[in-house]
């Protein structure tokens, strides 16, 4: 009777409810997913972490909220294959989620490569990893997997840095075009008569004033 006064009264009326009671405070203590927002973003990859804020709160058997406590070093998720990377670092202020693994995985993260749990713990939030994100504003810069086209918005410029860059396609620009120098910029119209249209005469052909268009790398005759 003694152990029946710290359980609910739903809980006494059967032994199903007993069991049911028993497992529900026994996960109470092990977490597996939670919606986070990011406090504070640190490090390099491959050390690259965050500090988050659990959004859910808990309560105590009168109702009342727990508050939650930040979770400190958490790995962040970066989109990457070998040493490519798409690199999209999480801001203070992210909604994201953290995913909790069952086990003890700082030796792992330490070492990078299979290593043994270092405590006996599971399923704890300091074994979290964080993935963004969810719930987030709508974006003013952004790529666009849109049906049958790709659109990229970039309000503050697009830098590439590459030894060459092959299109295969026609390009068109809504406004200037600028020499690698930076020292002159070409209007479209005069970008057009220096390589698009440039004309000159062809020999052999009867008809006197016929011309040709030709490739930019083609040899004046």
């Amino acid at each position: 009777m003694a152990d029946k006064l710290f359980t609910p009264t739903s809980a006494q009326t059967s032994d199903a409810e007993s069991l049911q009671y028993i497992f529900k405070k026994l996960l109470s203590g092990a977490f597996f997913i939670e919606l986070v927002t990011v406090l504070e973003m640190r490090g390099v990859a491959p050390n690259l972490v965050v500090d988050v804020m659990p959004l859910v709160t808990r309560t105590d058997p009168s109702g009342a909220i727990i508050d939650n406590s930040p979770i400190y070093n958490i790995p962040v998720f970066r989109l990457q294959r070998g040493s490519s990377a798409i690199i999209m670092n999480p801001v203070p202020g992210d909604i994201g989620m953290i995913a909790i693994c069952d086990r003890d995985n700082s030796l792992a993260r330490e070492n990078r490569k299979q290593s043994v749990p270092a405590t006996k713990r599971s399923h704890s939030k300091s074994d979290a990893l964080y993935l963004g994100g969810f719930l987030n504003s709508e974006p003013s810069q952004y790529i666009e997997f849109a049906d049958n086209k790709l659109n990229i918005v970039a309000p503050f410029g697009i830098n590439v840095t590459t030894p060459e860059m092959y299109v295969s396609g026609n390009i068109k620009a809504g406004g200037n075009i600028t020499d690698n120098s930076n020292s002159q910029s070409a209007s479209l119209k005069a970008l057009r008569d220096n390589y698009n249209q440039h004309r000159h005469p062809v020999t052999g052909v009867q008809s006197g004033n016929s011309t040709v268009t030709s490739n930019p790398t083609d040899k004046q005759t």
